[in-house]
């Protein structure tokens, strides 16, 4: 199946799932995201607002310091929670904050994906901007997806840039990429 196809078919199926359903798998996940990022000294955490029934990672804000991206011309550029967003171009909630940080300041960015496969490499909405964002990375980077929605292997090209980690509502994954 191509990456079209697959994106189609997992945002049906995450949309679909129940809200108590969510809830559930969200609360398993973010008790191992937040024992995942405890083993590691974080201050300025790189976000995202949940959309489409992603996970939900903002309850984060409770022990760092976030950031949430906005779309800048052909990349993300993260500003500090203030608490108030407004709608982005591409339906998602961006931060009303005057506060960036440069990208060398988060110390970890918390990154979404429809579906997740064995190497780390994810399927998102298409656009790019987070494979973009960490090509040059070098803080630790964590994708975050429920169990479900992982699969063996997607197609990938040579843009494409896996994560340093995998947090589900089941597993945490390591990278097995000798330069990550």
């Amino acid at each position: 199946m191509d990456k079209k196809s697959l994106r189609k078919t997992f945002l049906r199926e995450r949309e679909a799932l129940e809200d108590r359903m969510h809830k559930m798998l969200n609360f398993m996940l973010m008790e191992n995201l937040k024992e995942v990022l405890a083993e590691h000294e974080l201050e300025n955490v790189g976000v995202y607002y949940p959309i489409k029934n992603e996970v939900d990672i903002r309850s984060l804000k409770e022990h760092y310091t976030l950031y949430y991206p906005r779309i800048e011309g052909d990349r993300l550029v993260f500003y500090k929670d203030t608490g108030e967003f407004e709608k982005g171009p591409l339906g998602t909630r961006e931060p009303k904050s005057d506060e960036a940080i440069d990208k060398d300041g988060l110390d970890a960015v918390i990154v979404p994906g429809l579906v997740y496969d064995d190497a780390l490499y994810r399927l998102g909405y298409g656009k790019g901007y987070f494979d973009d964002f960490l090509r040059d990375y070098k803080g630790l980077s964590v994708g975050v997806c429920f169990e479900k929605f992982r699969m063996e292997a997607l197609p990938s090209r040579s843009h494409d840039i896996p994560v340093d980690m995998l947090v589900t509502d089941n597993q945490i994954y390591e990278s097995r990429h000798d330069d990550v």
